[in-house]
């Protein structure tokens, strides 16, 4: 190869790295510290700065010698509904059986479909013996769970 050729490679090379670094270092060495106070031109008051008292009058100097009036929050505007102990025993055994999926039988296996929000259960052959087997697990380990809940492939 030409050495006339290697030097304006060289040359190039090097200027290139140079300006690499150059880009990296001048950003991180030009970092100025500003203090940019907000200025509070906008004067809205805040929700704890307004006085709550019966007269619904504002007056200036009774603000400053009284103390706020606290509002009590009595009502929230929930329902203290009482579950159902049958929802509750459902919820807790789908639960259960949730977290120890996929199961895996000699007849079925289950596992978790959580787009349909149901168990899966897949038979194996024979399919109608593996049926019966599965209907007395699921009515001795898991009652609350109706046949609804499960999905047999």
């Amino acid at each position: 190869m030409n050495s006339q050729n290697i030097k304006v490679y060289l040359a190039i090379s090097g200027a290139l790295i140079v300006l690499l670094i150059l880009i990296i270092i001048i950003p991180f060495s030009s970092k100025k510290t500003t203090n940019k106070e907000p200025s509070n031109t906008n004067q809205v008051p805040f929700p704890t700065s307004i006085e709550t008292g019966s007269t619904g009058v504002n007056n200036s100097t009774s603000s400053t010698n009284s103390a706020l009036t606290p509002i009590p929050a009595d009502f929230t505007g929930a329902l203290d509904e009482k579950i159902p102990q049958q929802v509750i025993d459902l919820a807790a055994q789908k639960k259960d059986l949730r977290s120890k999926v996929p199961l895996d039988f000699s007849t079925f296996t289950i596992d978790f479909n959580y787009s349909e929000d149901k168990f899966i259960v897949s038979l194996k052959d024979p399919r109608d013996q593996a049926q019966k087997e599965f209907e007395s697990w699921r009515t001795i380990n898991y009652p609350g769970l109706g046949v609804e809940q499960f999905i047999l492939k």
